[in-house]
């Protein structure tokens, strides 16, 4: 019950942010927009292949909200000193690094699952072919992407006293994973497409190009969400060639172990520094 009531006033406290508010509604707007100047009869698979919402609005707009909705989750009240007062609760430390992931991240998924609304209302008054599991299904893959991004900010918010440490590690991870990313992956690819590796390495340049795709939490829900949206995720064989999609079923179970481990994982380091804090 201590990490549920950690998590209800967190969540309380986050969604007021104005920022998220302004971002969330920014996001919205934009979505709308993309579902308004679609062509004539597209589909919702459409929509979400698209590169400029897949690539642009979602991909980069989501995980700056969950940045900016958990940099400041623990250090913040470490530097006003509330967080004394929250840990002489029958709280452990634990239950605060957690609770407060769970009500940042919901924090995040209200504003995002409601600035889906309008796009599909958009969408009811325009020739866009609405397919609702497709559509939801995205809505969730969204909110598990800035979950990560939830869960890696309040990971360095746990670990570190500064706030400007705290703030600046997310957003480090945020630009390499996707506007750095987007600028460096072809000319990454084609440097690695010249080496040659060791024999004893299990992975060709391809490989090792991919598994650095699969790190960055950003590439790998890309990687699911094309494969859902057309509907061949985990379906790699099982109807011939025309179900194979573009990865193979190894590479989606990749990248949903790769989206579960930034959510888990950089909290659990986090807490293991703030276990030892001097507050």
């Amino acid at each position: 019950m201590s990490l549920e009531a950690v998590a209800r006033k967190d969540f309380q406290d986050a969604v007021r942010s104005r920022w998220v508010v302004v971002l969330a509604a920014l996001f919205s707007l934009l979505l709308s927009v993309a579902v308004y100047l679609l062509p004539r009869d597209a589909s919702t698979s459409a929509l979400f292949n698209s590169l400029i919402v897949r690539d642009l609005f979602v991909s980069l707009l989501v995980p700056l909200i969950g940045v900016v909705i958990a940099y400041n989750s623990i250090v913040g009240e470490r530097t006003t000193g509330s967080i004394k007062l929250l840990l002489s609760l029958p709280h452990s430390r634990s239950d605060v690094v957690f609770g407060k992931v769970l009500g940042r991240a919901t924090a995040l998924g209200v504003p995002v699952a409601v600035s889906f609304v309008l796009p599909a209302l958009v969408a009811l008054v325009t020739p866009l072919s609405l397919e609702l599991g497709v559509y939801l299904g995205y809505l969730l893959f969204t909110v598990v992407l800035g979950t990560a991004f939830v869960a890696l900010a309040v990971g360095f918010s746990a670990a570190v006293d500064s706030q400007r440490i705290a703030v600046a590690g997310p957003v480090v991870v945020y630009l390499l994973s996707g506007p750095v990313w987007s600028v460096v992956q072809l000319p990454l690819q084609f440097f690695l497409a010249g080496q040659q590796f060791p024999g004893w390495l299990p992975l060709d340049s391809s490989g090792v190009f991919r598994l650095i795709r699969l790190v960055n939490p950003i590439e790998s829900f890309k990687i699911l969400t094309v494969e859902f949206v057309n509907g061949y995720l985990l379906a790699a064989g099982q109807a011939g060639t025309e179900a194979a999609g573009r990865y193979a079923v190894q590479v989606e179970v990749a990248a949903l172990a790769m989206l579960a481990a930034w959510i888990l994982l950089p909290p659990l380091l986090g807490l293991i520094r703030f276990e030892d804090a001097d507050l």
